[in-house]
């Protein structure tokens, strides 16, 4: 429990919240504030990330990556050029960069950030009894430290209202896991899409996030497959939970969430179906919600979906069990019981795991 438990939920605090809110520029925000780590200090000093521009020949998807660079590091910036793309994609968990192109100019440095305020004793006080039926000492700490974090946070408009949200689910659910265990997320729980006859013997989970390319290809290729021959005739169910990677992915998963239960499966497979346009666009968030606008979800319908918290808890919640169950990579399925991650052969590696546990 203490891995997986208060270090997996300081990541998903940030990968959750991070950047959720902004507009145009997210994707070059994410880029920005992590920049350093992506790169490493030295070409950090003397490179900024600005822009993400059409790729060259105008193919579908290339993009380029605009570093203004300092006159003096231009040189040596280009001929690193490939080691940056490299990094960068890495970064974002697919290849969105084909190259890099350079403009000279002063790097701008980002002001320091102000002193984070100390919890007052009596926030300390509360957040330690919120916690109190934790048993495991270092994880009640932990939680306790970061609910105090987030209670004294000072931090205006959507992002603080998300932290306040997800902090106090985070320190319910720690508590909560250690009574109840993950087994119990290997079957439906209430809050999930269920595809197909919710009697059906045989189950398929399938944890997955909206910017992975892996799981928009298991989208278009294996789906069709297994919903026909499966799914569609009865023999199994199936159910896809949100395990989103960074922000993009989140407001995504609300995204999907907007349509209700009725039209889940349409809205991640229209958002899957157009992943490269959106996610490659200036303003991912905007073209999510014009796909959304095919559906006959009006603009400011899909906005307000993403500011509504019901539907941050459903994502949470699934994101919780996925971590529960040791969910680390996407797509990640779950066949009656047994996780096998991403079957090789696609439909008919499921097809074969099936015919073997199936009921």
């Amino acid at each position: 429990m203490r891995e997986n438990g208060f270090r997996a939920i300081g990541g998903l605090t940030q990968r959750l919240t991070a950047g959720l809110g902004k507009g145009r520029s997210t994707s070059i925000a994410r880029l920005r504030a992590d920049w350093t780590a992506i790169v490493g200090a030295d070409l950090a000093r003397c490179t900024q990330p600005e822009a993400l521009i059409a790729g060259r020949g105008g193919r579908a998807g290339a993009k380029l990556l605009r570093l203004k660079v300092a006159g003096a590091a231009a040189l040596e910036v280009q001929h690193r050029g490939a080691q940056i793309v490299e990094r960068v994609n890495a970064y974002l968990g697919h290849r969105q960069i084909e190259d890099i192109r350079l403009v000279q100019g002063a790097i701008a440095r980002a002001p320091a950030p102000p002193p984070r305020p100390k919890p007052a004793p009596e926030v300390v006080a509360r957040m330690s009894g919120q916690v109190a039926g934790v048993k495991d000492p270092e994880l009640r700490e932990a939680l306790a430290r970061l609910g105090a974090r987030i209670a004294t946070s000072r931090d205006t408009g959507r992002r603080g209202v998300l932290l306040g949200v997800l902090g106090s689910m985070l320190l319910v659910r720690g508590t909560r896991a250690q009574d109840e265990g993950p087994g119990r997320y290997l079957a439906a729980v209430p809050g999930d899409h269920i595809l197909g006859d919710p009697k059906a013997s045989n189950i398929i989970i399938d944890y997955f996030s909206l910017t992975c390319p892996h799981c928009a290809n298991f989208n278009a290729a294996v789906m069709p497959v297994v919903r026909k021959e499966w799914v569609d005739t009865g023999k199994a169910k199936l159910i896809m939970r949100h395990f989103p990677s960074d922000a993009i992915a989140t407001q995504a998963a609300l995204l999907a969430e907007c349509t209700g239960d009725g039209k889940f499966y349409d809205t991640v497979d229209a958002l899957f179906r157009a992943q490269i346009d959106w996610l490659t666009a200036s303003d991912p968030n905007a073209e999510m919600i014009k796909v959304l606008g095919a559906l006959g979800v009006a603009q400011d319908a899909a906005i307000a979906c993403q500011a509504n918290d019901r539907l941050l808890n459903k994502v949470i919640a699934d994101v919780q069990s996925g971590q529960a169950l040791g969910v680390r990579r996407t797509p990640s399925l779950f066949i009656n019981e047994q996780y096998y991650g991403m079957p090789g052969d696609g439909a008919a590696g499921i097809s074969t795991i099936l015919h073997q546990v199936g009921r």
